[in-house]
């Protein structure tokens, strides 16, 4: 199933790392969302839908898109989340990644953090949007 991603920002952290902001709305969900790509791979996607539905991807080729589930709360909460995984698992998600070339990738942490202060900006700003519209 390919997620449709709309209004979609791109975040260069540096060579063959990318981390990517967008609105999703397709059958897996409705929401902001976010993917971090290492050599065009998706090795971290969170989707932060709101309610019980807010969850986070990683190692998506590999795992098959198995997922861990973000506590029942608003798309805020789930945004909080996804940077919270984000800065804290993203190692894991790399040494753990079937490519050689992934688990030895050294990502900028100071680049990272200039790219996750800029995505929380955008998705804080999408919640936003989706919280006019039910409101």
């Amino acid at each position: 199933m390919a997620n449709q991603k709309y209004d979609l920002v791109e975040y260069p952290i540096q060579e063959d790392v990318l981390l990517q902001a967008y609105w999703r709305d397709d059958v897996g969900g409705r929401g902001p969302a976010a993917s971090l790509y290492v050599y065009d791979d998706e090795i971290m996607r969170f989707d932060c839908f709101g309610g019980d539905n807010g969850h986070c991807h990683f190692n998506l080729r590999q795992t098959r898109g198995r997922r861990w589930m973000y506590p029942e709360g608003s798309f805020q909460d789930h945004i909080h989340q996804s940077l919270f995984d984000l800065r804290t698992n993203l190692t894991f998600c790399l040494k753990t990644h079937q490519d050689e070339r992934i688990q030895e990738i050294q990502v900028s942490q100071e680049r990272l953090e200039q790219a996750t202060c800029k995505m929380e900006t955008y998705l804080l700003e999408l919640a936003e949007k989706l919280q006019g519209e039910t409101a």
